[in-house]
């Protein structure tokens, strides 16, 4: 898989794995790596609903927890689901 280095203003360790962007609709996604994190993958999301929150009880433990609506469009190109989906 080629990756290709993600270069800004400022000087990144990014290494896009995949990559797409629809200006139109403001949305699109980054998938990368930082290169001096062997142990990761980042996923970054721009332009689609989320919700966030952190289930803590009485110690401050919690965990947290990510809610991203994702248009089936877009969780096809992602991968998530195939392009049968939905049946």
């Amino acid at each position: 898989m080629e990756r290709r280095l993600w270069y800004s203003r400022q000087m990144s360790t990014r290494a896009s794995i995949k990559y797409e962007n629809d200006q139109a609709a403001g949305q699109g996604f980054h998938l990368y790596e930082e290169l001096f994190d062997e142990e990761n993958i980042y996923l970054e999301l721009t332009g689609f609903q989320f919700e966030a929150s952190s289930s803590a009880d009485l110690t401050g433990n919690g965990v947290p927890r990510l809610v991203v609506k994702l248009p089936l469009a877009w969780a096809q190109k992602l991968g998530i689901v195939g392009p049968e989906f939905p049946k």
